[in-house]
């Protein structure tokens, strides 16, 4: 049988001082102890090429 997963995104907004990589980091370690991980991220870009939001695609085995 093929391994069955369960997926979330995690969106984080760019801000006035750009992204707050010290939350992105807390809120990884945070999931990844509840055994998420981090598969992918997203960065859509606008205009001249800046990333308004950070999305992270995580994984974990389906329960």
């Amino acid at each position: 049988m093929a391994a069955q997963w369960e997926y979330k995104v995690v969106v984080h907004k760019f801000g006035w001082k750009g992204f707050k990589y010290e939350q992105i980091e807390k809120d990884l370690t945070d999931l990844g102890r509840d055994g998420w991980e981090a598969v992918s991220t997203v960065s859509p870009s606008t205009g001249a090429g800046q990333a308004m939001d950070l999305a992270v695609i995580l994984k974990r085995p389906a329960s």
